[in-house]
């Protein structure tokens, strides 16, 4: 019988979850005594740690019973202390969140038009706030054809009309207001193109976080690579997905790196099923050290960004 390491007791543990989630909720409430308008952002999370907590238990993500999908979420979205007043960081983790829960349960099935219009409304959603998630529209419908197995045509207009209801609301808004313009100009955005490779906006902060994050992303898509054959057909499918989308969050960022809290967005999101799988599926003393060593580095982290946020209202 195989070592249960203080890394597989954490990640085993059904207490685990709620050790994490009352330390992010104690980090969001010392944010929002000095910044109430991190409340809606903190509410948006708080969505997206259930639609996350749904997706893993939905779809058995992790072939033991694990909460890492869902902790590892919340750690990542709660060290990005600087992006807590962000409405359109937390909508972009929202929405993309709200894609894989609603777009996993059309697997295998092309007559699911419900469940299509739901994933495709969370992408609409997304990009209303930051119209370059219009970038990953191509692969989404991709991988729904590959890896979801679901694509049809009436599963393709459904899409369709899940990325434009969102739209029908936000150009019926804009009338009211007497402003269309606004919405011309917003697609006018997605012509907008940045230095690439140019990193020297980053702050340190910034670029600690993004650091690791990419580190835990590289580490779960290697783990991945070489373990997928433990897992079953439908699950690798699924993984597959996780880092097409990771990896091409990250070509995006190092191509347009002006785009960085909307793409570390979407990388916390994807990264954190990855680093998961990793956590709860090895049972190494070198992996345990490594689940030790990013542990201490995220509470690290956590607490230099909040120590940052708050330095700038005292």
């Amino acid at each position: 019988m195989q070592q249960k390491r203080i890394q597989n007791r954490i990640a085993e543990s059904r207490w685990t979850q709620a050790y994490v989630v009352s330390a992010a909720a104690l980090v969001w409430v010392i944010a929002g005594i000095y910044n109430p308008s991190v409340i809606v952002p903190g509410i948006c999370l708080l969505l997206s740690t259930y639609l996350m907590m749904e997706l893993n238990n939905a779809n058995a993500l992790i072939r033991i019973y694990s909460r890492m999908v869902s902790c590892s979420f919340i750690v990542f979205a709660t060290m990005a202390v600087f992006m807590f007043p962000s409405i359109q960081s937390a909508i972009i983790m929202l929405g993309f969140v709200g894609f894989y829960t609603f777009a996993f349960r059309c697997y295998q099935n092309t007559h699911a038009p419900g469940w299509m219009f739901y994933a495709f409304f969370c992408i609409g959603m997304a990009s209303i706030v930051w119209v370059q998630t219009l970038f990953f529209l191509p692969v989404l419908w991709v991988i729904m054809r590959t890896n979801i197995l679901s694509m049809s045509p009436r599963n393709f207009v459904a899409s369709l009309l899940g990325i434009i209801l969102p739209y029908w609301f936000y150009a019926g808004y804009l009338v009211v207001k007497g402003d269309i313009t606004i919405l011309i100009n917003h697609f006018a955005k997605i012509a907008v193109f940045g230095e690439p490779f140019n990193l020297k906006f980053l702050n340190f902060s910034q670029a600690l976080t993004l650091s690791f994050v990419l580190v835990c992303a590289m580490i779960g898509i290697v783990h991945f690579m070489n373990q997928k054959r433990n897992d079953n057909i439908r699950t690798r499918l699924f993984y597959q997905i996780f880092v097409t989308i990771d990896l091409l969050a990250i070509v995006f960022f190092f191509l347009q790196p002006h785009h960085y809290e909307a793409l570390l967005s979407v990388m916390i999101v994807t990264t954190a099923p990855l680093i998961a799988h990793f956590f709860a599926l090895t049972r190494t003393r070198i992996t345990n050290w490594m689940f030790i060593i990013l542990s201490y580095s995220a509470i690290i982290i956590t607490l230099f960004n909040l120590w940052n946020l708050l330095h700038n209202y005292l």
